[in-house]
């Protein structure tokens, strides 16, 4: 019973543990062998687990389906995300660490939230900041 009504919370703990080990690994890797490195070893190993889950759940390999427009999202997203995005965060791994780049991390919802404000005039009320 005690499990069922704290699950919420026992996913968000367990989610931070595992944030928390994944960024010092990825730290002590990045200082040993490069945030380069690092990150094409990543990004292959991340696409044999996701070429394999894909095979198993869609009979593909590829998004051999998708159409030029929908190549080219999903092309430029992973290369921004995937490619420069944890390039640069395995950089500022071996610059400033892990702990200090986690805690700049902490502040990109509410630099969101501002720049929404700024550039597109959104508002936000109680329900949305919770």
């Amino acid at each position: 019973m005690w499990l069922q009504s704290n699950i919420g919370e026992l996913a968000a703990f367990g989610t931070a543990i595992f944030w928390t080990i994944t960024a010092l690994a990825f730290e002590s890797a990045s200082l040993k062998v490069g945030s380069l490195s690092v990150n094409i070893i990543r990004l292959c190993i991340g696409f044999i687990f996701i070429s394999t889950f894909t095979f198993f759940s869609r009979g593909l390999l590829f998004p051999t389906d998708a159409n030029s427009m929908q190549w080219l999202w999903l092309s430029l997203s992973g290369l921004i995300g995937f490619v420069l995005g944890d390039l640069f965060l395995f950089k500022s791994y071996t610059l400033i660490g892990s702990r200090f780049a986690m805690l700049i991390m902490t502040l990109v919802p509410p630099l969101t939230a501002i720049q929404g404000r700024l550039f597109l005039n959104e508002t936000l009320n109680g329900f949305h900041i919770l």
